[in-house]
């Protein structure tokens, strides 16, 4: 949930006492930031325009937020607070993939959020907590130390990266469509399918309803298991 190429601003250790008449904390900005992102996308948001969003001066905002780069590093901890970190129940790799389940909860409810995530250290207390609670489930099932960042990274990347293709991939369905009704996109699609010859590409034609109908989450459950299991095989080395 790291990325070294991103510069550090440490943004949630630098906020400043609301001044007379200030008109908006930075609690509402951030939150302001994370409405505006999720009607607009990422490409869009800019100081001047979460402003008018908010109803209010630029000004007001740089009081808090001196940069939009801050400003997504407090939005993306801000999501990650929405995660519920589970209970230890004494098994480590069940809290490995409980908590991994909760992230693909969250993220997939802020599509332009995990888009940050994938391009940004998570490194506010909010986030922080997440990755504690990962390195110690690693730390508790006894797996070698000098290993468990690759396999911290694994999890993670395996996570992060899985809901970015599947909000990708929703794109096919249309926002707002109902179940079973397809896109255009879709339709298009379905008839390429279809008009392939099965003598040259037979695995691909037999398995394609499969292939198209797979369950998103049933699909991350999947690798998410397999995922734990290489770590539970090394385990009993």
């Amino acid at each position: 949930m790291t990325d070294g190429k991103h510069k550090v601003s440490a943004a949630w250790l630098e906020d400043k006492p609301p001044r007379r008449q200030q008109p908006l904390s930075r609690e509402q900005i951030v939150r302001g930031a994370v409405e505006y992102l999720e009607q607009h996308g990422l490409e869009e948001l800019s100081m001047r325009k979460l402003a008018a969003h908010l109803g209010t001066a630029a000004t007001s905002l740089y009081w808090h937020v001196v940069t939009k780069d801050q400003l997504f590093d407090l939005v993306l901890d801000e999501i990650f607070g929405e995660v519920c970190l589970p209970e230890e129940d004494g098994e480590p790799l069940e809290d490995l993939r409980r908590v991994m389940h909760q992230v693909r909860r969250v993220l997939s409810r802020y599509p332009e959020a995990a888009r940050l995530a994938a391009s940004r250290p998570t490194l506010g207390p909010r986030a922080l907590r997440v990755v504690e609670y990962t390195l110690g489930a690693l730390l508790r099932s006894g797996y070698p130390e000098e290993s468990i960042a690759h396999a911290y990274n694994l999890i993670a990347d395996y996570t992060i990266g899985g809901v970015l293709v599947e909000l990708s991939r929703k794109r096919l369905t249309g926002p707002g469509a109902p179940p079973g009704e397809s896109s255009e996109d879709a339709d298009t699609m379905r008839s390429f399918v279809e008009s392939l010859p099965g003598e040259k590409f037979p695995n691909f034609v037999r398995l394609s309803g499969l292939l198209v109908t797979a369950n998103d989450e049933e699909s991350f459950a999947f690798g998410l298991d397999r995922l734990l299991a290489g770590i539970s095989n090394d385990l009993e080395k």
